[in-house]
């Protein structure tokens, strides 16, 4: 699930729905030969179905949607007048959020890209960094590499 592109949005209808129909967005499975599970990046996410865990059952590692730690925080910021859901991307926290919504789900390696400035998870001395590293998440960060 995801949110169509800004372009066909229609700005001036408050009421219009800008979510996305299947197959407006994208993840990429990647595997290889010889491999024992399959490596997912899905940097763009509004939320977490019964679909997308069943596809994410067993991977090796999963790099996630984590543009906002809550909803509303760029709106809390001051920084602009949308949400996360508005965007596109579901929240890293909450009832309905991805680490409660894939909780369930075996995963080896959870990594949470795509980050936006106003995220207080890229604060390693935060209470939001702690809670996501208590749930079994990494925060990527620039420069970062990985081996699969």
């Amino acid at each position: 699930p995801g949110k169509i592109a800004l372009y066909l949005e229609q700005r001036d209808d408050p009421g219009a729905d800008f979510s996305s129909d299947t197959g407006d967005t994208i993840g990429v499975r990647i595997t290889g030969a010889g491999s024992r599970g399959a490596v997912f990046y899905i940097p763009g996410c509004a939320g977490v179905d019964a679909a997308l865990r069943a596809r994410l059952a067993n991977a090796a590692c999963l790099l996630f949607d984590g543009t906002v730690y809550t909803d509303d925080e760029m709106i809390t910021a001051r920084v602009g007048p949308k949400t996360g859901a508005r965007m596109g991307h579901i929240a890293m926290s909450g009832e309905a959020g991805s680490i409660a919504g894939l909780a369930d789900v075996k995963i080896g390696r959870r990594v949470f890209v795509h980050i936006n400035n106003t995220n207080p998870v890229l604060d390693e001395n935060s209470a939001e960094h702690a809670a996501v590293k208590a749930a079994g998440w990494e925060v990527a960060s620039d420069g970062m590499e990985m081996e699969f």
